[in-house]
């Protein structure tokens, strides 16, 4: 990935614990780095498919000149979000930021944070069999649309499919959203619990019926196992309700773990356990 730099753009604003740093304005560097594709703009030679570093020191300007925090690490991460936000063809950033007169006993050259921020590409799956089916798939869809750490959503088409597992009674709807976030996947998981919440989720047996459920597919190619946070979801390949949306959006996706493309996987017989009487 091609990479563009700032280094140490010099800015004096008002940001600090102490009272007098909202009163006595101080020097603060930036240095951003940009990660993005800039064959296009070199094979032109046009400003234009590429990021301007001129309009990107414009912003670094306004945000931090303009605002006033206590902590540099809030204008980090801020800063970060804002820079990619701004220009759309930019993947990912990283934003440094010093201050070298941060009021202190001791010799030294500067203080600073350091943060990193990209967009990663996700899949989320959507179900409900209970009540207003279509109405709580739009709440997520619409939540997730209404949030700006999400770019370039897609949503398959929605299809009925019989409830898995041997404890639901009632006819799924479902669809899968691809997706690209700034999310981590623990702040994913955090997202999709909210969107759980608003859509009068309860959570009271696995496998049951259910007003609204989310669940994370794919983050990346990344492979997480975690007490309450597995990805891929691990009955992902399982689901022909998830692998036939799957592959209206994305046939050539790649599985991390299996190693197989989605166009390519198969579900397996499985049989589920019931409770004795």
């Amino acid at each position: 990935m091609d990479k563009i730099l700032i280094e140490n753009y010099e800015i004096m604003a008002l940001h600090g614990v102490n009272p007098e740093e909202k009163v006595n304005p101080q020097r603060f560097l930036v240095s951003v780095e940009m990660s993005t594709d800039f064959y296009e703009a070199a094979k032109t030679d046009d400003l234009d498919k590429t990021a301007s570093y001129s309009a990107v020191c414009k912003v670094i300007k306004s945000f931090v000149g303009e605002n006033s925090f206590d902590l540099i690490e809030t204008i980090a991460c801020r800063l970060a979000k804002k820079i990619l936000l701004t220009f759309s063809n930019l993947t990912a950033v990283k934003v440094t930021v010093k201050k070298p007169d941060a009021p202190m006993k001791g010799v030294f050259d500067h203080v600073g944070v350091s943060t990193e921020l990209a967009w990663h590409r996700v899949y989320l799956g959507l179900g409900s069999n209970m009540g207003d089916r279509h109405s709580y798939l739009d709440l997520a869809v619409n939540m997730l649309e209404g949030d700006d750490n999400f770019r370039n959503l897609r949503e398959s088409t929605r299809i009925e499919s019989e409830p898995y597992g041997g404890v639901a009674d009632m006819v799924f709807v479902n669809s899968v959203i691809e997706a690209q976030t700034l999310y981590t996947p623990r702040q994913l998981l955090d997202v999709v619990h909210d969107i759980e919440k608003a859509g009068d989720r309860v959570r009271k047996e696995r496998w049951g019926n259910r007003t609204l459920d989310l669940d994370i597919l794919f983050y990346d190619d990344i492979v997480l196992d975690e007490p309450d946070l597995s990805i891929p979801h691990p009955d992902t390949h399982n689901r022909d309700f998830v692998l036939n949306p799957l592959r209206e959006l994305n046939e050539y996706l790649m599985h991390p773990f299996l190693r197989k493309r989605v166009k390519d996987l198969k579900p397996e017989k499985l049989t589920f356990p019931t409770e004795e009487k």
